[in-house]
Order: C-alpha cells, then sequence, then structure tokens
C-alpha cells in the first residue's frame, strides 16, 4: 500500500530516489516530431511548466530508445519511431544523466490520464531556446 503511494506522487518518487540513491539516475527526453515538423509538448499534471517535452525514467535493463517508446505509449497512447541520440547531459549537482533522443511519431489516438491532461504539437521556432539548450550544451 504504501509503494502504491510513493508510485503514484511523482515528485515524491523523484524526491525519494534522489535522497536514497547513490548511484546515477538516468533518463530520457524525446523529441518528437510529426509529419509537419511540429513538436509534441505534453501537459503534466505534476509539473509546474504549462508544457513540457516528454521525459522518464530508463527502467534497469532498457535502452534509452525502449524507455522513451514506453514513456510515451505510458503517458499518451502514441507509438513512435526512434532515430537517435542527440546529446548525452549530466548534472553537475545531480547524479542525473539524460538522453535527449530524436523520435518520429507514428500513431495513435491519445487518451488522458494522470500523469498526462493534454497535449500540443507546436513549431520548432516556438520552443527553440529549449530545443537549442538540450541539444548544444551540458550542465
Amino acid at each position: 500500500m504504501f509503494l502504491r503511494k510513493v508510485f503514484s506522487a511523482p515528485r515524491l518518487w523523484l524526491f525519494l530516489q534522489k535522497f536514497f540513491n547513490r548511484s546515477y539516475l538516468c533518463s530520457v527526453i524525446g523529441i518528437i516530431r510529426d509529419n509537419q515538423n511540429r513538436i509534441l509538448l505534453l501537459k503534466h499534471t505534476y509539473r509546474p511548466d504549462p508544457l513540457a517535452l516528454p521525459s522518464g525514467f530508463i527502467k534497469k535493463g532498457e535502452t534509452p530508445f525502449d524507455a522513451l517508446k514506453r514513456e510515451l505509449k505510458e503517458e499518451t497512447n502514441f507509438e513512435i519511431i526512434t532515430q537517435s541520440i542527440l546529446n548525452v547531459l549530466s548534472s553537475k549537482t545531480n547524479s542525473h544523466i539524460e538522453f535527449i533522443i530524436s523520435a518520429i511519431y507514428k500513431s495513435g489516438e491519445f487518451i488522458p490520464n494522470n500523469e498526462v491532461s493534454s497535449y500540443s504539437w507546436v513549431s520548432e521556432s516556438e520552443i527553440q531556446n529549449t530545443i537549442d539548450k538540450l541539444t548544444t550544451n551540458c550542465y
């Protein structure tokens, strides 16, 4: 029962991961494009940002590509085709590595859930600063 509550609260789960984990946390961030070259943003129910790029933690035994596919399926019901790793970022303050991955939307009808309430396709120019930061800099 306790673990179910922890897993259902993403912020609490992240805090506990950072507090107790002495090794690196690995996550993925997806830059996913549709057939009009727009980029997918998700409205997460637990994030302060209005819209954000899809992301999630990599589970034991998963590749970054598998993790992004799984996260997208769980959070949106979308199927994607992963393409390449654009960058790998490492935090100077946390034990955290992020794989920035490009992908293409393949299919699926959006289904809202406890984590993601809606989505939006935006032009790259609308989020150019975010894309540049993720694909060219390490933090």
